[in-house]
């Protein structure tokens, strides 16, 4: 009985470190899986602090170019106001020139400068 009992009990145990040897090979897996997905994540976190760093060179590099974008689009919208005022003054520089030039006194003037057909055969 005594025998039969020891038996049971180092089939017992043999089972329980068959089922141990199981679970640590599990866990052994386990933690190696984990350890991998940490080095994956510590790299991905690197390129992500770097691209961050990019990100926010780029951005400071954007707003440096949207200021000055800022400062020549008021400087060039000056200069288009002070342009369409000139043009305007020309425009009214011409009208006021070709109302002049159709006067009739305008006219009668431009007639007397030139000379006639007969002084023409005076000289």
């Amino acid at each position: 009985e005594t025998m039969a009992t020891e038996a049971a009990a180092v089939k017992s145990f043999e089972e329980l470190m068959a089922a141990k040897k199981k679970e640590v090979a599990a866990l052994s897996k386990s933690i190696e899986e984990k350890l991998e997905r940490i080095g994956l994540l510590g790299v991905k976190i690197a390129q992500m602090k770097n691209d961050l760093g990019d990100s926010a060179q780029s951005f400071e590099e954007d707003k440096a170019f949207l200021a000055d974008m800022e400062k020549n689009c008021a400087s060039k919208s000056d200069i288009h106001e002070e342009e369409k005022k000139m043009r305007a003054e020309e425009i009214v520089a011409l009208v006021d020139t070709i109302k002049i030039l159709n006067d009739d006194d305008a006219l009668d003037l431009f007639k007397k400068t030139l000379p006639s057909a007969s002084m023409s055969f005076v000289q």
